[in-house]
């Protein structure tokens, strides 16, 4: 049974925030043709967004049953959240978001029609992805865990803050952001070391759940915590490397923390995790 907007909601004349969310649409047909403010279809049975309003706010269209972004406004300046659909690709999305966009949960296997510029976070985790290509040139954060990326090919070259690409299949950092002006997780992965991995990390640094044997390319600088937990090597308390140890300092503020390869008999150890402090 067909449910429009105009069944539901009526004649509006858009001057102002428009909720129809959990309605049970199935079409928007009779949706202004401008809304003065943000615009929630969230929630319904949607299959398309034809007929949906240009918009000055955000533009939420998530849990629907989306497979085409065809229709929908190009310009949003809030947030646009397509989540929770049956997106396949990003066709359609708009081509420029002042603030986050958000198409997790969906079916992606391309990021290909993205925006260029995204100014808050990204977020395309919890997809079927194989490759960032089409990704934003530039974000606020970045997230595109639970994929099944071997790669970070095609990320976006300036990442302003966090940047998560956890629970994915990468053997490689190869395409990492050089420079993390928040936190950096590559946790629960395939990584045998850190080689082509971010220098400088401002925030948290998680490397946990892989199989690193190596202590190369950690950042030189983390000022947040470090999680290297669940891998062959961990992080360690020592000042000085003892007899038989391998170190690499990590400069974290006042603080320094040592990363270490324990080798006894051929066998990489684990150590505990805590930060030395240099001040004194």
């Amino acid at each position: 049974m067909m449910r429009t907007f105009r069944d539901i909601m009526g004649t509006l004349d858009g001057t102002g925030t428009i909720d129809c969310s959990n309605m049970g649409l199935t079409s928007l047909e009779g949706c202004p043709d401008i809304v003065e403010g943000s615009f929630n279809c969230s929630g319904n049975l949607l299959t398309s967004l034809e007929g949906a309003p240009r918009i000055t706010g955000s533009f939420n269209c998530s849990d629907n049953d989306l497979v085409s972004l065809e229709g929908g406004p190009e310009r949003i300046n809030g947030d646009f959240n397509c989540s929770s659909n049956l997106l396949s690709c990003l066709k359609g999305a708009p081509t420029k978001v002042k603030g986050s966009f958000d198409c997790s949960d969906n079916r992606l296997i391309s990021l290909m029609g993205a925006p260029r510029k995204v100014k808050g976070l990204f977020n395309c985790s919890g997809n079927q992805l194989i490759s960032l290509y089409g990704a934003p040139l530039e974000t606020g954060s970045f997230n595109c865990s639970d994929n099944r990326l071997r790669t970070l090919q095609g990320a976006p070259d300036e990442v302003h803050c966090d940047f998560d690409c956890s629970s994915n299949m990468l053997a490689s950092l190869d395409g990492s952001p050089e420079f993390v002006n928040g936190s950096f997780s590559c946790a629960d992965n395939q990584l045998e070391n850190l080689d082509h991995g971010p220098v400088e990390v401002t925030g948290n640094f998680n490397c946990s759940g892989n199989r690193l044997m190596s202590l190369k390319r950690f950042p030189k600088k983390v000022n947040g915590t470090l999680n290297c937990s669940g891998n062959p090597v961990s992080a360690c308390d020592a000042v000085r490397p003892e007899s038989g140890r391998s170190c690499l300092r990590l400069f974290q503020g006042t603080s320094v923390r040592c990363c270490c390869e324990n080798i006894d008999d051929n066998l990489l150890g684990t150590i505990s995790s805590s930060p030395v402090n240099t001040a004194s």
